[in-house]
Formats: C-alpha cells, sequence, structure tokens
C-alpha cells in the first residue's frame, strides 16, 4: 500500500469549508471523479462540518486546519503564547474591517473585499503547511487562493475563480500578486472567464474554463429519493430557489415579488433551500412585507434534487453568479425556470426558449413569475426544450487531471 501510495502524485485542495454552495458541491464532485489510483488526494477546509462533509470519499486525507481556526473556536490544545499572537491578529482584522468600511470610498486603495482585509490583518497567524505537495489547488477565490499562494509548498499550484469577478467587490490590485504565483488560473464558464480576464490582462494565457462538473444520471436518480421532499400538503404552485441566504441570491427582490404576487390573489409558495449570513434579516424581511405563509425556508439538505423535481417552477433571482450550478441542476431536472438577468445566466438560458429571463427587480420577477404560472403552454415549452437539451459534463474532470499532471 505504501509503495504504491508513493507512485502518485500528492495534491492538496482547500477550501473554507464544505457548507451549502456550489463551490462546495462542486469540489466533492471533484474529490469523488478523481482517479485515486493516479493522485494521493488531500483536504484541507478552515472550518470542519457542513452539509457535504459525508460526501467526501474515504480515500481523501483530511489536514487540521491552521492554528488560527483552531483558536477561533477555542481549542485548548493552543499554547498561551499562541493565543497571545492570534488575539492581537483576531483585533487586527476586526479592526480593519471596520476601518475598510468607513473610509473604502474615500480612500480607493482601501476598497477591499471583506476577505482581503481579514487576510492583510491575519495572514502573520498562519504557519506554512509542512508537507510539500506535486500540485496544490485553491478551490475558491479569497482566504484559500491567498492561503495555497503563500503558505503551501507545491510543485504547481491553481486557483478556481467561482464568481464573477468585478461584482464580488474583490481588489485587483490586492489580488495580483497572490495570482502571479499560480501556474493556472480556472474559472468556471466562458463569462467569468471574460469578467476575470478584463480585470488581470497580465494573467489571460494562463486562464481557462473548467466547468462545474454535472452528472445528469446521478441528479435524476437521485430526485427520486422518496425519504426527502415537501411534506406539507400543499397542492398550488410551488416555486422554489436554491441558494446561500446572501446579498448575491438576490433573496431580498423574491421576498417583495412574493409580496406583489401574493396581493394579486395567486395561489403559491415560494420555497428557499439554503443557509447564510443574511439569514435573520431575510427572516425579518418576510414578517415586513407579510408572506410568512408564503415564504418558507427549508434549511439546508444533502440531497435536494427531490424539491427541484417537485416544484413546478424553478426561480434564480441571482444578482450576480459564476456560472450558476442551480440552474443547471434544474435544467436536468426539466423544471419551469424563471431567472434574473445577470450576465453568465444567458449561457445557460435563451429567453422564452428553455426559460423566462426577467429584470433584475422585484416588479419584474413577480411579473415573470405570473407570466409563467398562468400559461401551462410555455411551462409545457420550455420543459419540452430542455428535455432535448445535453447538460451532463462528467468529461470536465479530464481537464482537471490535465492540470493536475501538468
Amino acid at each position: 500500500m505504501e509503495s504504491n501510495r508513493v507512485n502518485k502524485k500528492k495534491v492538496l485542495f482547500v477550501i473554507d469549508s464544505l457548507s451549502s454552495g456550489g463551490a462546495e458541491k462542486s469540489l466533492v464532485t471533484v474529490l469523488s471523479l478523481l482517479d485515486k489510483t493516479k493522485y494521493d488526494i488531500h483536504l484541507l477546509t478552515f472550518k470542519k462540518g457542513g452539509l457535504y462533509e459525508p460526501l467526501v470519499p474515504e480515500e481523501v486525507i483530511r489536514l487540521e486546519a491552521p492554528d488560527y481556526f483552531k483558536y477561533l473556536s477555542r481549542n485548548p490544545e493552543i499554547s498561551f503564547s499562541k493565543q497571545i499572537s492570534f488575539s492581537f491578529n483576531k483585533y487586527l482584522a476586526a479592526f480593519g474591517l471596520r476601518f475598510n468600511r468607513v473610509i473604502g470610498n474615500l480612500v480607493s486603495k482601501y476598497k477591499l473585499h471583506p476577505a482581503q482585509t481579514n487576510w492583510f490583518f491575519t495572514k502573520s497567524g498562519f504557519e506554512p503547511l509542512e508537507q510539500e505537495f506535486d500540485a496544490a489547488v485553491a478551490y475558491s477565490q479569497g482566504l484559500p487562493t491567498y492561503y495555497v499562494a503563500t503558505k503551501v509548498k507545491s510543485k504547481t499550484k491553481f486557483c478556481w475563480i467561482n464568481i464573477n469577478y468585478s461584482h464580488a467587490g474583490y481588489s485587483s490590485k490586492f489580488d495580483y500578486p497572490f495570482y502571479s504565483k499560480y501556474t493556472n488560473i480556472v474559472t468556471v464558464s466562458d463569462k467569468a472567464n471574460e469578467v476575470f480576464g478584463m480585470a488581470h490582462p497580465d494573467f489571460k494565457e494562463k486562464t481557462g474554463v473548467v466547468y462545474d462538473i454535472l452528472s445528469g444520471e446521478v441528479i435524476k436518480k437521485m430526485g427520486e429519493d422518496t425519504t426527502v421532499g415537501f411534506t406539507d400538503g400543499y397542492t398550488g404552485t410551488r416555486i422554489l430557489t436554491i441558494g446561500r441566504l446572501a446579498t448575491q441570491k438576490g433573496y431580498d427582490m423574491a421576498i417583495k415579488a412574493c409580496s406583489i404576487l401574493k396581493k394579486k390573489g395567486i395561489d403559491f409558495r415560494w420555497y428557499a433551500i439554503g443557509e447564510g449570513p443574511l439569514k435573520i434579516e431575510l427572516e425579518k424581511l418576510v414578517k415586513e412585507f407579510d408572506v410568512e405563509s408564503n415564504f418558507i425556508f427549508l434549511g439546508t439538505f444533502s440531497n435536494p434534487y427531490p424539491f427541484v423535481k417537485q416544484c413546478d417552477i424553478y426561480c434564480q433571482p441571482s444578482k450576480f453568479e459564476g456560472f450558476g450550478l442551480a440552474i443547471a441542476e434544474a435544467r436536468i431536472l426539466a423544471k419551469p425556470i424563471v431567472v434574473t438577468n445577470f450576465e453568465i445566466v444567458y449561457n445557460q438560458i435563451k429567453h422564452t426558449h428553455n426559460g423566462f429571463i426577467t429584470e433584475m427587480n422585484a416588479n419584474a420577477i413577480a411579473d415573470g413569475l405570473e407570466e409563467v404560472i398562468g400559461n401551462e403552454d410555455i411551462q409545457n415549452k420550455f420543459v419540452a426544450n430542455l428535455e432535448k437539451e445535453v447538460i451532463s459534463n462528467e468529461s470536465e474532470i479530464s481537464k482537471v487531471s490535465a492540470l493536475l499532471d501538468a
């Protein structure tokens, strides 16, 4: 066994956590598809636990998070001297985030993403990883990218961009020295690639696209699971949205659109699958707009596909995306889709052909949903066209392997 391991390529993947999210789901798919006879795969997450933890293949070797994160979780194994050092870094970070918010609009060089500010003030708290690797992958922008670039020893390094870089609020000037350390930079859609290239033209030659990997066969099979799904016995129109409860997903617009539809007397319920930092704020918004019986937060599920299969309309009211993995999954399950007109959506949806694209505001979302809800011909057309599409792309794993083998 040990001699066999020596012949494998030693590969490290780094991500913040395996909580709900498109990047997290994409990573566990990659980990499951990579050839374990070729790669000795290691995984480092800064936070343990999360929705997709159970899906990590047992062959993957888990590494301990840096001591800084053990300190944040009050781990008693951290020495007193390190606790003092980490405490100092923690308060510097908190001060830096506040400092950035106050004067960020006045002094352009301080217009940083919170992850950038956090790294600037806490980087000294991260010790270099002792192990050396043949390939190291930062599977999302922000902290994983900064950590792999500066704290990991590897013959080759790769990073993933799974957002619309220009909309996410990252300072390209701050990020430049980190991305310069990478062998290749991977984006998850053609539009994401274009946007990143505009922000970092010097790196165009080493930037390419690897789409988030989807298995239509697996998703359809998981959609048949009868142990998961709606349990409220509701018989009206079910609208479903999947995504973290975060600003970019546009839940504020969705809740306002829900209120508009309710006032029109339409028989519907709108369900949201996801968790995130805006949960309390969004729950307050639901109460404010008096749609508590219409807009329902379901939490998270490792298998959300029975909900997608059982819903009548899938709606993605996002403000920006890197690709839109949940939309692709709804396409695989051939559900009528209503989406906002964020830039990358046109990679997947053709208006009035396989879905309905609205302007990015509550009134437009409500109008689009009303039109689709009230027109069975439109719904049947979308479903028929989606059933003809070939959406699975397991072959993308060959691109990941090609990078690791370089």
